[in-house]
């Protein structure tokens, strides 16, 4: 079973806000290019993957997608992820795809296993399976079979939002648990911890990052 995948991304003015206290705007933008690729490498050259939808209203996250492989869909302006998710499904529906998978750009650790071990279990109509954040209150990865079996809510607590979504329309909704995929790097502390990993160093984002962390640079 193929699906699409779909990657919002905020504006590179807007994202990654809560790392300004050790990246400069500069650097802000340069770690949300990385983690992008990284997450685009992994998933363009899985065979469970029919195509790979960016959205985003920034015509340098368009560019940069569309040039490594994947559907550059703009937004108008920066409306949200909900936002964003409804018209990468709706790009989807149009193509009658089942089922999608949403993730973050911010989870270069992501791997094909993983991208294969949601495939099986979102196999049948109808079926949800989501990966929660480390800290259980986001939602780093949905899949929805088929598309628009519930409606997304990437709000505050939105790993709990889904559930109860999932579970209100009677599904068995099944959680996927890889630190991997729940491992986003938004504050400080996430950053210290990727560092950690063995697995980042085969990443673009481990590379800048260290390189950045050594020089001290904040720009």
């Amino acid at each position: 079973m193929k699906f699409y995948v779909i990657i919002p991304v905020k504006s590179l003015s807007e994202g990654k806000r809560r790392l300004a206290q050790i990246l400069g705007e500069k650097e802000r933008k340069m770690l949300t290019f990385c983690m992008l690729q990284d997450v685009l490498f992994v998933v363009l050259r899985s065979e469970k993957v029919e195509e790979a939808v960016v959205v985003s209203p920034d015509r340098e996250i368009l560019r940069l997608a569309k040039k490594l492989g994947a559907v550059a869909l703009a937004e108008k302006a920066n409306l949200g992820v909900n936002m964003a998710v409804s018209a990468g499904i709706k790009y989807c529906v149009k193509r009658k795809c089942s089922p999608v998978l949403v993730l973050p750009a911010d989870i270069p650790l992501v791997s094909n296993w993983d991208l294969e071990a949601m495939a099986s279990l979102g196999f049948s109509k109808p079926s949800m399976v989501i990966c929660p954040s480390l800290r259980l209150n986001g939602t780093n990865a949905l899949l929805l079979n088929p598309p628009r079996i519930i409606e997304t809510s990437y709000d505050a607590d939105s790993f709990r939002g889904h559930l109860s979504a999932g579970r209100l329309k009677g599904l068995r909704v099944k959680v996927y648990l890889s630190g991997r995929v729940m491992l986003d790097l938004d504050v400080p502390e996430d950053l210290e911890l990727f560092l950690k990993l063995k697995a980042s160093m085969n990443t673009e984002t481990y590379r800048f990052v260290l390189e950045t962390l050594k020089s001290g640079v904040k720009s």
